[in-house]
Protein backbone atom coordinates (compact mmCIF):
# COMPACT_ATOMS: atom_id res chain seq x y z
CA UNK A 1 0.00 0.00 0.00
CA UNK A 2 1.80 3.24 -1.25
CA UNK A 3 1.79 6.24 1.75
CA UNK A 4 3.37 8.66 -0.86
CA UNK A 5 1.07 10.96 -3.44
CA UNK A 6 2.23 12.96 -6.35
CA UNK A 7 0.36 15.56 -8.48
CA UNK A 8 1.19 15.18 -12.11
CA UNK A 9 -0.13 18.95 -13.67
CA UNK A 10 0.81 18.85 -17.52
CA UNK A 11 -0.12 22.11 -19.86
CA UNK A 12 -1.97 20.46 -23.27
CA UNK A 13 -0.33 23.20 -25.24
CA UNK A 14 3.50 21.60 -24.23
CA UNK A 15 5.07 19.76 -26.77
CA UNK A 16 4.08 15.83 -27.05
CA UNK A 17 1.48 16.65 -23.95
CA UNK A 18 -1.32 13.41 -22.89
CA UNK A 19 -0.10 10.78 -25.19
CA UNK A 20 3.59 10.94 -23.52
CA UNK A 21 2.62 10.64 -19.80
CA UNK A 22 0.77 7.55 -19.26
CA UNK A 23 4.14 5.21 -19.32
CA UNK A 24 5.46 7.75 -16.56
CA UNK A 25 2.57 7.32 -14.63
CA UNK A 26 2.85 3.93 -14.39
CA UNK A 27 6.62 4.47 -13.75
CA UNK A 28 5.46 6.84 -10.14
CA UNK A 29 3.14 4.03 -9.60
CA UNK A 30 5.80 1.51 -9.52
CA UNK A 31 7.51 3.49 -7.26
CA UNK A 32 5.29 3.48 -4.96
CA UNK A 33 2.99 6.67 -5.32
CA UNK A 34 -0.62 7.00 -5.62
CA UNK A 35 -0.23 9.57 -8.80
CA UNK A 36 -3.39 12.07 -9.69
CA UNK A 37 -3.60 13.27 -12.96
CA UNK A 38 -4.47 17.10 -14.29
CA UNK A 39 -4.45 18.08 -17.95
CA UNK A 40 -4.34 22.09 -18.02
CA UNK A 41 -5.75 23.18 -21.69
CA UNK A 42 -4.80 26.71 -19.70
CA UNK A 43 -1.36 27.07 -18.09
CA UNK A 44 -3.32 29.39 -15.86
CA UNK A 45 -5.55 26.34 -13.97
CA UNK A 46 -2.39 25.16 -12.93
CA UNK A 47 -1.11 27.09 -9.94
CA UNK A 48 -4.63 27.23 -9.04
CA UNK A 49 -4.46 22.76 -9.01
CA UNK A 50 -1.22 23.37 -7.19
CA UNK A 51 -3.14 26.10 -4.32
CA UNK A 52 -6.27 23.78 -4.86
CA UNK A 53 -3.89 20.51 -3.98
CA UNK A 54 -0.71 20.82 -3.21
CA UNK A 55 -0.92 20.34 0.23
CA UNK A 56 -2.64 17.22 0.09
CA UNK A 57 0.35 15.44 -1.91
CA UNK A 58 4.29 14.66 -1.19
CA UNK A 59 5.21 15.74 -4.91
CA UNK A 60 4.37 17.79 -7.72
CA UNK A 61 5.35 16.84 -11.36
CA UNK A 62 4.67 19.72 -13.76
CA UNK A 63 5.01 18.90 -17.78
CA UNK A 64 5.33 22.08 -19.59
CA UNK A 65 7.82 24.39 -21.06
CA UNK A 66 9.59 27.40 -19.28
CA UNK A 67 6.33 29.96 -19.27
CA UNK A 68 4.33 27.07 -17.73
CA UNK A 69 6.83 26.37 -14.93
CA UNK A 70 7.98 29.80 -13.94
CA UNK A 71 4.22 30.75 -14.24
CA UNK A 72 3.59 27.77 -11.51
CA UNK A 73 6.80 28.51 -9.55
CA UNK A 74 4.88 30.66 -6.60
CA UNK A 75 2.69 28.47 -6.23
CA UNK A 76 5.71 25.71 -6.15
CA UNK A 77 6.75 27.35 -3.79
CA UNK A 78 4.16 28.16 -1.51
CA UNK A 79 3.28 24.74 -1.19
CA UNK A 80 6.66 23.22 0.22
CA UNK A 81 6.68 20.41 -2.01
CA UNK A 82 9.81 19.20 -4.31
CA UNK A 83 9.02 19.50 -8.34
CA UNK A 84 9.59 16.89 -10.64
CA UNK A 85 10.11 18.49 -14.38
CA UNK A 86 8.90 17.02 -17.47
CA UNK A 87 10.23 18.95 -20.12
CA UNK A 88 7.38 19.39 -22.80
CA UNK A 89 8.13 23.19 -24.02
CA UNK A 90 10.41 23.98 -27.19
CA UNK A 91 13.51 25.55 -25.57
CA UNK A 92 13.59 23.86 -22.24
CA UNK A 93 16.31 25.72 -20.89
CA UNK A 94 15.45 25.60 -16.85
CA UNK A 95 15.64 21.37 -18.22
CA UNK A 96 18.83 22.33 -19.44
CA UNK A 97 20.23 23.76 -16.90
CA UNK A 98 19.66 20.72 -14.36
CA UNK A 99 21.00 18.42 -16.45
CA UNK A 100 17.46 16.74 -16.63
CA UNK A 101 16.77 14.40 -20.33
CA UNK A 102 14.06 15.46 -22.68
CA UNK A 103 12.21 12.64 -23.18
CA UNK A 104 9.16 12.50 -21.10
CA UNK A 105 9.64 8.63 -19.85
CA UNK A 106 12.93 9.30 -19.51
CA UNK A 107 12.05 12.36 -16.84
CA UNK A 108 9.74 10.60 -15.06
CA UNK A 109 12.31 7.80 -14.40
CA UNK A 110 13.88 10.90 -13.01
CA UNK A 111 11.40 11.66 -10.32
CA UNK A 112 10.79 7.81 -9.67
CA UNK A 113 14.18 7.60 -8.75
CA UNK A 114 13.90 10.00 -5.88
CA UNK A 115 17.49 12.31 -5.84
CA UNK A 116 16.85 16.09 -5.30
CA UNK A 117 18.61 19.19 -4.71
CA UNK A 118 18.11 23.04 -3.73
CA UNK A 119 17.92 25.77 -6.56
CA UNK A 120 17.50 29.31 -6.21
CA UNK A 121 14.93 31.84 -7.27
CA UNK A 122 15.44 34.80 -9.00
CA UNK A 123 12.26 37.56 -8.62
CA UNK A 124 11.47 40.52 -10.54
CA UNK A 125 9.11 42.95 -8.66
CA UNK A 126 8.94 40.53 -6.56
CA UNK A 127 7.34 37.84 -9.14
CA UNK A 128 9.71 34.57 -9.19
CA UNK A 129 11.61 33.05 -12.32
CA UNK A 130 13.92 30.24 -12.95
CA UNK A 131 16.42 31.14 -15.84
CA UNK A 132 16.22 34.76 -17.02
CA UNK A 133 14.73 38.19 -16.73
CA UNK A 134 15.91 40.65 -19.79
CA UNK A 135 14.53 43.65 -21.66
CA UNK A 136 15.23 45.07 -25.02
CA UNK A 137 15.99 42.33 -28.04
CA UNK A 138 14.43 39.40 -26.16
CA UNK A 139 11.20 41.03 -25.54
CA UNK A 140 11.15 41.88 -29.52
CA UNK A 141 12.16 38.13 -29.72
CA UNK A 142 9.49 36.71 -27.68
CA UNK A 143 6.89 39.19 -29.57
CA UNK A 144 7.96 37.60 -32.97
CA UNK A 145 8.15 33.80 -31.32
CA UNK A 146 4.56 32.71 -32.43
CA UNK A 147 3.24 29.62 -31.22
CA UNK A 148 3.22 29.07 -35.28
CA UNK A 149 6.56 30.13 -35.80
CA UNK A 150 7.58 27.32 -32.72
CA UNK A 151 5.47 24.69 -34.30
CA UNK A 152 7.24 25.19 -37.65
CA UNK A 153 11.26 26.02 -36.95
CA UNK A 154 11.46 24.59 -32.86
CA UNK A 155 14.13 25.62 -31.34
CA UNK A 156 15.62 27.17 -34.12
CA UNK A 157 12.70 29.59 -34.25
CA UNK A 158 14.23 31.10 -31.70
CA UNK A 159 17.62 31.94 -33.68
CA UNK A 160 14.97 33.57 -36.70
CA UNK A 161 13.24 35.96 -34.31
CA UNK A 162 16.82 36.52 -32.89
CA UNK A 163 17.94 37.55 -36.40
CA UNK A 164 14.81 39.61 -36.98
CA UNK A 165 14.65 41.29 -33.65
CA UNK A 166 18.34 42.09 -34.09
CA UNK A 167 17.92 44.26 -37.12
CA UNK A 168 14.81 46.49 -36.13
CA UNK A 169 15.71 47.06 -32.09
CA UNK A 170 16.76 50.42 -30.54
CA UNK A 171 19.07 51.46 -27.87
CA UNK A 172 17.80 52.67 -24.88
CA UNK A 173 19.04 54.29 -22.02
CA UNK A 174 19.38 51.84 -18.85
CA UNK A 175 20.82 52.68 -15.56
CA UNK A 176 21.97 49.41 -13.77
CA UNK A 177 22.46 48.93 -9.98
CA UNK A 178 24.29 45.65 -8.92
CA UNK A 179 24.93 45.31 -5.21
CA UNK A 180 25.12 49.59 -4.65
CA UNK A 181 27.82 50.24 -7.62
CA UNK A 182 25.78 52.03 -10.63
CA UNK A 183 26.66 52.57 -14.03
CA UNK A 184 24.13 54.15 -16.87
CA UNK A 185 25.05 53.43 -20.58
CA UNK A 186 22.84 52.67 -23.70
CA UNK A 187 22.01 49.47 -24.30
CA UNK A 188 19.92 47.34 -26.97
CA UNK A 189 19.84 44.42 -24.32
CA UNK A 190 19.57 44.08 -20.59
CA UNK A 191 19.37 40.50 -18.78
CA UNK A 192 19.53 39.32 -15.34
CA UNK A 193 19.85 35.57 -14.85
CA UNK A 194 19.49 33.22 -12.34
CA UNK A 195 19.69 30.05 -13.92
CA UNK A 196 22.17 28.94 -16.47
CA UNK A 197 20.39 28.56 -20.07
CA UNK A 198 17.98 30.92 -21.72
CA UNK A 199 16.54 31.72 -25.07
CA UNK A 200 16.58 27.99 -26.02
CA UNK A 201 20.58 26.86 -25.27
CA UNK A 202 22.24 30.70 -24.74
CA UNK A 203 24.37 30.53 -21.74
CA UNK A 204 23.79 33.88 -19.29
CA UNK A 205 27.01 33.51 -18.00
CA UNK A 206 29.78 30.77 -18.38
CA UNK A 207 30.27 30.24 -14.70
CA UNK A 208 26.46 30.99 -14.48
CA UNK A 209 24.56 28.18 -12.30
CA UNK A 210 21.21 27.70 -10.42
CA UNK A 211 22.85 27.28 -7.09
CA UNK A 212 25.27 29.68 -7.01
CA UNK A 213 23.34 32.08 -4.82
CA UNK A 214 23.99 35.09 -7.11
CA UNK A 215 22.42 36.74 -10.02
CA UNK A 216 24.34 37.41 -13.66
CA UNK A 217 23.80 40.77 -15.40
CA UNK A 218 24.80 41.72 -18.48
CA UNK A 219 24.03 44.66 -20.65
CA UNK A 220 25.03 44.70 -24.60
CA UNK A 221 25.24 48.17 -26.36
CA UNK A 222 24.26 48.82 -29.82
CA UNK A 223 26.37 46.90 -32.45
CA UNK A 224 26.58 46.88 -36.43
CA UNK A 225 24.63 43.71 -37.54
CA UNK A 226 27.62 42.19 -38.69
CA UNK A 227 29.12 42.49 -35.18
CA UNK A 228 26.34 40.15 -34.38
CA UNK A 229 28.15 37.02 -36.40
CA UNK A 230 30.82 37.39 -33.61
CA UNK A 231 28.85 38.47 -30.62
CA UNK A 232 25.89 35.38 -31.07
CA UNK A 233 28.23 32.98 -30.87
CA UNK A 234 29.75 33.94 -27.63
CA UNK A 235 26.22 34.45 -26.14
CA UNK A 236 25.36 31.28 -27.16
CA UNK A 237 29.15 29.80 -25.07
CA UNK A 238 27.86 32.56 -22.20
CA UNK A 239 31.47 34.62 -23.01
CA UNK A 240 30.07 37.87 -24.32
CA UNK A 241 31.36 39.73 -21.12
CA UNK A 242 34.72 39.03 -22.95
CA UNK A 243 33.39 41.74 -25.83
CA UNK A 244 34.24 45.29 -25.73
CA UNK A 245 30.09 46.19 -26.56
CA UNK A 246 28.94 44.07 -23.18
CA UNK A 247 29.25 45.11 -19.79
CA UNK A 248 28.73 42.20 -17.48
CA UNK A 249 28.56 42.18 -14.03
CA UNK A 250 26.84 39.90 -10.48
CA UNK A 251 25.23 40.44 -7.23
CA UNK A 252 22.39 39.29 -4.97
CA UNK A 253 20.26 42.56 -5.72
CA UNK A 254 20.02 44.52 -8.79
CA UNK A 255 18.10 47.28 -10.01
CA UNK A 256 17.07 48.12 -13.62
CA UNK A 257 15.74 52.66 -14.16
CA UNK A 258 15.13 53.05 -17.89
CA UNK A 259 13.35 56.82 -18.70
CA UNK A 260 10.44 54.87 -20.03
CA UNK A 261 8.73 52.12 -18.61
CA UNK A 262 10.15 49.21 -20.86
CA UNK A 263 8.41 45.61 -21.04
CA UNK A 264 10.62 42.89 -19.50
CA UNK A 265 10.88 39.42 -20.89
CA UNK A 266 10.50 37.00 -17.97
CA UNK A 267 11.26 33.31 -18.47
CA UNK A 268 9.66 33.29 -22.24
CA UNK A 269 6.87 35.18 -21.19
CA UNK A 270 6.49 39.44 -21.36
CA UNK A 271 4.99 40.35 -18.03
CA UNK A 272 6.80 42.63 -16.25
CA UNK A 273 8.35 46.20 -16.77
CA UNK A 274 10.61 48.41 -15.21
CA UNK A 275 12.26 50.05 -13.31
CA UNK A 276 12.82 46.35 -11.91
CA UNK A 277 14.14 45.61 -8.93
CA UNK A 278 16.03 41.82 -8.97
CA UNK A 279 16.23 39.65 -6.25
CA UNK A 280 17.60 36.09 -5.68
CA UNK A 281 16.38 33.50 -2.85
CA UNK A 282 19.22 30.85 -2.24
CA UNK A 283 18.36 27.38 -1.66
CA UNK A 284 14.32 28.31 -2.04
CA UNK A 285 13.09 25.05 -4.25
CA UNK A 286 13.63 21.39 -4.07
CA UNK A 287 13.73 19.70 -7.36
CA UNK A 288 14.37 16.08 -8.69
CA UNK A 289 18.04 15.74 -10.66
CA UNK A 290 19.30 12.82 -12.03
Amino acid sequence: MTDKRALVLVNLGGRGASRRVEGGVKLLTDAGYEVEVLFARNPDRIPDAISERGSKVDVIVIGGGDGTLSHACEAVLASGRPLGILPLGNANDLARTLGLPTAPLAAFRVIAAGKTTRIDVGRVNGRPFFNVASMGISVAIARRLTGQLKSRWGVLGYAKAAWDATRTESSFAARITCDGETETLRAIQVAVGNGRYYGGGMTVADDAAIDDNRLDVYAIRRVANWRWLTLLPALFRGKHRHHAEVTARHGQNVRIETKHPRKINVDGEVIAETPADFTVEPAALEVFVP
